[in-house]
């Protein structure tokens, strides 16, 4: 990614955000440990998805995750116990 023309966002309040919807989270934010923000890896969150996030060069919020419903779905289909 690339920085905006300059004069076109004021630092610290951009509006934008993206979210990506991705079957293996894990395996996106292994691909971005230290772009992570908050530093913690993916997690279920209130609102009912497994996600992570990383900011751009321009501070543009960039979501990466998937339902905690089918992820639980997944697990209990395959047999795995990695999820309460």
């Amino acid at each position: 990614m690339t920085d905006a023309v300059l004069g076109w966002l004021v630092p610290g309040r951009n509006p934008f955000g993206l979210y990506l919807y991705l079957e293996d989270v894990d395996a996106m934010a292994a691909e971005f440990p230290d772009e992570i923000l908050g530093k913690h890896g993916p997690e279920d969150k209130p609102w009912g998805m497994y996600e992570f996030a990383v900011s751009d060069p321009d501070e543009t919020l960039i979501r990466v995750g998937w339902p905690t419903r089918l992820r639980r779905s997944d697990a209990a289909n395959s047999g795995g116990n990695d999820l309460p």
